[in-house]
């Protein structure tokens, strides 16, 4: 029984088996455990045994609000619960209303509200001086709290590891950790995309990572290698491609030990750039971040592109001059002096808005 609670930790299926089994062994008419959700203000409910009382199953708050008066992990009867309750002036036909009446009782939880088990007995003489039951239950208690423990640390990182897949989604570089020996364990949709068109970088059917041509595959892996094996090891390699567009950047940086074991144990991370993607500053960031007008902001754009000064004048219908005084303006506003600062100063720009 207690292998399967801790199985039930890491596999929520398994609760209701976990149940029936603790209902069984009590002699129990049902058993209820229900597992608080604070982070979603939600109840997991498990059930065994006959029909469950309905007060239980529908105002699972209101009975858990009953429940936290009671010490977290204590093994009780609802005698005691309502004995408490009656200390604090709530007659006890309130309590038994919600379907506690006749039950053994425990809370799982410091939560508010709390996780608590609930097994009810088929009469009030089955918890009166049930000392057995109370043994058993505390025999019980601390391995059902550490599997409800690591419930909810199992949840915690399933958050943690959704919310890091999202922000990188949100890069427009390609995001790779790659073994030593350079077996893929993780790429980012833009990796994925970037990889599956063969295209100067690609993964074979058994997940390794290859590069063409030869020489360009021998240095990306002598690289991942030096990567994987020692911290603080980085380094970039440009990929040709068979297409005639312009080489993938590709930089190889170790992890810094992020894995003790595992498949992340020997990794190193690949930042994959494609210049033939490299994003365009939104117009209207520049006008949010640094106050750009219209004017500005076309010329800032022609800059960027490597247009002189009289093609935006041209553009503009202005005349040099005015361009080159658009230009002071931009350079007040985003604090640069030169314009390969201001190049550097847009592309920044346009990643970040990304």
């Amino acid at each position: 029984m207690i292998a399967a609670i801790y199985s039930a930790g890491t596999d929520a299926d398994r609760w209701d088996g976990v149940i029936h089994e603790i209902t069984e062994a009590f002699g129990a008419v049902h058993g209820i455990l229900v597992i608080a959700e604070p982070a979603t203000d939600r109840f997991a409910v498990k059930t065994a045994g006959h029909d469950a009382p309905t007060p239980i199953m529908v105002h699972s708050r209101r009975v858990a609000e009953l429940v936290h008066h009671l010490p977290t992990g204590l093994a009780a009867t609802s005698d005691d619960l309502f004995a408490a309750r009656e200390q604090c002036g709530v007659p006890a036909d309130r309590a038994s209303a919600n379907g506690l009446a006749n039950s053994f009782l425990v809370r799982l939880s410091d939560d508010v509200p709390c996780s608590f088990l609930c097994l009810t007995m088929a009469d009030h003489a089955a918890i009166a001086g049930h000392s057995v039951g109370l043994a058993l239950l505390r025999v019980l208690v601390p391995h059902l709290h550490r599997a409800l423990c690591t419930r909810s640390e199992l949840i915690e990182l399933s958050q943690e590891r959704a919310l890091a897949l999202a922000t990188l989604e949100q890069t427009p570089y390609g995001i790779m950790i790659i073994t030593a020996d350079a077996a893929l364990v993780f790429a980012n949709s833009m990796a994925a995309d970037i990889t599956s068109r063969a295209d100067g970088l690609a993964v074979d059917a058994f997940g390794y990572l290859h590069a063409a041509p030869t020489t360009t595959h021998h240095r990306l892996r002598r690289l991942i290698e030096s990567a994987a094996n020692c911290e603080r090891v980085s380094g970039n390699v440009a990929v040709p491609r068979a297409s005639g567009a312009r080489p993938l950047i590709v930089r190889i940086t170790s992890l810094d030990g992020a894995a003790d074991t595992g498949p992340w144990q020997r990794s190193a991370l690949a930042l994959v750039i494609d210049p033939e993607h490299d994003p365009d500053p939104d117009p209207a960031v520049l006008h949010e971040v640094y106050g750009l007008t219209e004017a500005e902001t076309t010329v800032a754009m022609a800059v960027l592109r490597g247009d002189g000064l009289p093609a935006v004048a041209d553009q503009l219908s202005v005349s040099v001059y005015t361009a080159r005084t658009h230009l002071q303006h931009i350079f007040a506003k985003t604090h640069t002096h030169r314009q390969a600062e201001l190049v550097r100063l847009l592309l920044t720009s346009a990643v970040a808005a990304q």
